[in-house]
């Protein structure tokens, strides 16, 4: 029964480890993808 506790708790950690990885890779990325939206730069004028 020790064994399947000892590896149930790896299991555990290294779920942890690989969820703590995918929030900072996905929570934490600046500036969002969704940001070219709102940031248009001006169009020249017609000059004649």
């Amino acid at each position: 029964m020790k064994t399947n506790e000892k590896i149930g708790k790896q299991v555990l950690k290294l779920v942890e480890k690989v969820a703590r990885n995918e929030v900072e890779k996905n929570a934490y990325s600046w500036p969002p993808v969704c940001i070219g939206i709102y940031h248009q730069p001006k169009r020249p004028g017609n000059k004649k």
